[in-house]
């Protein structure tokens, strides 16, 4: 029984430690950040504070040309055993930018109490920060411990107008109680690290000292519409572009994200750790595959249990864990619901990625996007192709030669290109000519007729219309030269015997007769 008492009061102590939400943002000296130079004072540099800078912690020693107050009250913090000295001589140190220049201290207006990005979240006070899915619930909820590092100034802005409620609260490693706080925030340092906003009034900052200590788990408050407002209007200008279809959004949430959601009403016998470690245990211990999913377990203002699951590959792998862990739990509500205590359920997820994850993608790898790269390689090859294909044309654009003075490629005609006829001489035995009674009439430089398209058309008098691409005009043409002495041609003008009986020999050596050749005389 003294064992089992002890694992109970352990329980107990865990639960009511609870989580840990540890500010970030600060206004020390050498935080480079507070500097608009992007580095710390050194060397023989000129330290400027301006009228609206706040309290400053020093902590490093170091030394300065000058360092230049505001006309209005500052408050500096020095650190045990601090030490700052004034030099012209610069330091020659790479990381100190030293040339005798002014650099000011650009840390004038103070970080957002409900902005997340100011806050880290732990399981201890001084421990490593978890990622959180919820924007929600990044800023401190009810039952979280509330820290303020030593060795650190700050500057936060609570003017909402709201009431804050946390279960602890340390600045400077000292814990406050809400009178103790209402005290503090009246001092000048409260002041300058909380200071009043110019209309309306600060929020109240209550300090609840209830640790979450319930089963069922515990409502975190931040999802209220009044809140949750005020925390998106701030995040939601930072909320990256999902790289899936038809994203969805969380209770609790601002961004809208790719994956998966489990909403679920719980029963008699419930047990919040139950539940979520159970989960993780069966569904994501050991899982290479599922190594970068985010998984969530919280209680909604509506009294709603929420599962939330996203990951960085467009959703696939949290769709397919929530897939999974929808599957054990209707199981186990079929089976009675011994195991994780659960009602109804329901799952809603995004719609598919946008660009479909590699083989090692979906194993948690980092290989790319096969499709991706086979569409950039078709187009390389399609782009080169082109290249080459211009160039061939150019090639044979230059190379082709002008055939019989037409040219390839310049302009088209429905005019006869140029082409030189050849020059024929005919062999003496085979000249002959042609005699007719009309004969007289024709002179020597008539020869054949006059063709009334070709030769005397009045087309071919003007000059002819340029057509697009046309070729050159045509000069005349060289027409061939025929002897016009001739030679007798006996079939045509000697007299033939009627009878085939004729000799042969009287035939060949009678002279024709002018008369019966019917030819003129000469």
């Amino acid at each position: 029984m003294d064992v089992l008492s002890l694992l109970i009061f352990l329980v107990i102590l865990i639960q009511a430690d609870g989580s840990y939400k540890r500010w970030i943002p600060n206004t020390n000296f050498d935080y480079a950040y507070n500097w608009d130079s992007g580095k710390p004072p050194c060397g023989d540099t000129i330290a400027v504070f301006s009228d609206d800078s706040p309290s400053v912690y020093m902590q490093m020693n170091t030394t300065l040309k000058e360092l230049r107050l505001p006309s209005t009250d500052i408050t500096l913090i020095l650190d045990n055993d601090f030490v700052l000295g004034f030099t012209d001589v610069p330091d020659n140190n790479p990381s100190c930018l030293s040339n005798g220049q002014e650099i000011h201290f650009n840390k004038t207006y103070p970080s957002d109490w409900f902005d997340p990005k100011n806050w880290c979240s732990s399981t201890t006070e001084t421990g490593n920060c978890t990622d959180m899915v919820l924007e929600s619930e990044m800023v401190p909820c009810s039952y979280d411990n509330v820290v303020f590092p030593k060795d650190s100034s700050f500057f936060v802005n609570v003017e909402a107008e709201m009431e804050i409620v946390v279960n602890t609260l340390k600045i400077s490693g000292k814990a406050l109680s809400t009178n103790t706080l209402s005290s503090f925030l009246k001092t000048d340092m409260g002041t300058q690290m909380f200071p009043k906003p110019h209309t309306g009034e600060r929020s109240k900052i209550k300090l609840s000292r209830r640790p979450c200590n319930n089963p069922l788990g515990c409502i975190c408050g931040n999802d209220l519409p009044e809140i949750l407002q005020r925390i998106c209007s701030i995040q939601k200008p930072y909320c990256a572009k999902q790289a899936c279809k038809h994203p969805i959004l969380l209770t609790g949430g601002c961004c809208e994200i790719c994956g998966a959601k489990l909403t679920a009403e719980y029963g008699t016998g419930f047990n919040f750790d139950t539940l979520r470690n159970g989960l993780q245990r069966n569904q994501l211990d050991g899982k290479e595959d599922f190594k970068d999913v985010k998984f969530v377990v919280s209680r909604t203002s509506n009294d709603k249990i929420q599962i939330s699951l996203t990951d960085k590959h467009g959703g696939l792998q949290s769709i397919h864990v929530a897939t999974l862990m929808k599957a054990d739990i209707d199981q186990d509500i079929l089976s009675g619901g011994f195991k994780y205590s659960l009602g109804k359920i329901a799952m809603e997820q995004s719609g598919p990625a946008i660009h479909t994850p590699s083989a090692g993608a979906r194993t948690g790898g980092s290989g790319g996007n096969g499709g991706e790269t086979a569409g950039i390689v078709i187009g390389v090859l399609v782009v080169i192709g082109f290249v080459f294909a211009g160039l061939f044309f150019l090639y044979r654009r230059r190379s082709i030669p002008e055939i019989s003075g037409f040219k390839v490629f310049d302009r088209i005609s429905f005019r006869r290109p140029k082409v030189k006829r050849p020059h024929v001489e005919v062999p003496p035995f085979l000249r002959f000519s042609f005699r007719s009674e009309q004969a007289e009439n024709v002179g020597p430089s008539h020869q054949g007729f006059e063709n009334p398209i070709f030769g005397n058309s009045p087309i071919g008098v003007d000059k002819p219309m340029d057509l697009e691409l046309m070729p050159p005009p045509l000069e005349s043409e060289e027409q061939p030269t025929f002897d016009t002495s001739g030679f007798d041609n006996p079939l045509y003008d000697t007299y033939i015997q009627e009878s085939p009986f004729s000799d042969a020999a009287t035939v060949e050596n009678e002279e024709p007769s002018k008369e019966k050749s019917g030819l003129p005389e000469d």
